[in-house]
């Protein structure tokens, strides 16, 4: 831990994990145009240099808050579950850690989410798909399918505003769709209701990850 100088002259105890906390807040609360390295040192207390010890930039943090949003995604330990059923769990884990955390799920598109809680997610993926009979080749496809999957299917849903089934943002969907003219777009038009319908986001999530999970058991070797 290293000590920051303050505005005011005072001493501030700083690590990297305070900073994270710090970060998320401010993120949330404004939004990623609005954040500065500066508006998070005036929230942090300290000057800004200090906290150029820390971090080298915006793009080192913006890594620092998608390692400690997947931190937050549980590894249990000795599972002894189905690997379908494990691999399951882990998907609707990320996609709860990614939509408590909206604008970081914006931020994960494009970027290699190789900090420490990353490698260990995508090690305990494919150590579950390895341990399950997968070879090195398909344990690998494995993972980048099943990560690109729900982070991608996070960063549209928060896209829509916070939460799977912001009903307000739906409806509004819902209504634009309705009133396209249906003799140019017949096809969209008979199915403008359902693709805002409930059940929601989560139960196409479901779906979709299901349908995922079905394709690698048909890729698995058998023995």
């Amino acid at each position: 831990m290293a000590l920051g100088l303050s505005d005011d002259g005072g001493v501030t105890r700083l690590d990297r994990a305070r900073i994270a906390r710090t970060a998320l807040e401010l993120l949330e609360a404004e939004g990623a145009d609005a954040f500065s390295m500066r508006r998070l040192a005036t929230a942090l207390q300290i000057k800004s240099p200090s906290l150029y010890w820390h971090v080298r930039g915006k793009d080192e943090l913006f890594d620092l808050l998608i390692d400690t949003v997947l931190g937050e995604v549980p590894l249990p330990e000795d599972d002894t579950r189905p690997w379908v059923e494990q691999l399951h769990e882990i998907g609707l884990a990320l996609r709860r850690a990614l939509l408590a955390h909206p604008q970081v799920a914006q931020l994960m598109p494009g970027r290699l989410a190789f900090g420490p809680n990353g490698l260990r997610l995508a090690d305990h993926i494919i150590g579950v798909l390895r341990r399950a009979g997968f070879d090195e080749r398909l344990a690998g496809y494995g993972y980048l399918l099943l990560m690109f999957y729900v982070v991608g299917f996070a960063a549209q849903e928060t896209a829509f505003g916070k939460g799977p089934d912001n009903p307000a943002r739906l409806a509004e969907i819902s209504g634009f769709l309705s009133d396209l003219p249906s003799d140019r777009y017949p096809n969209l038009v008979a199915v403008a209701d359902t693709l805002t319908a409930r059940p929601g986001l989560t139960n196409r999530f479901e779906r979709g990850l299901t349908g995922i999970l079905t394709g690698l058991t048909q890729d698995r070797p058998t023995t």
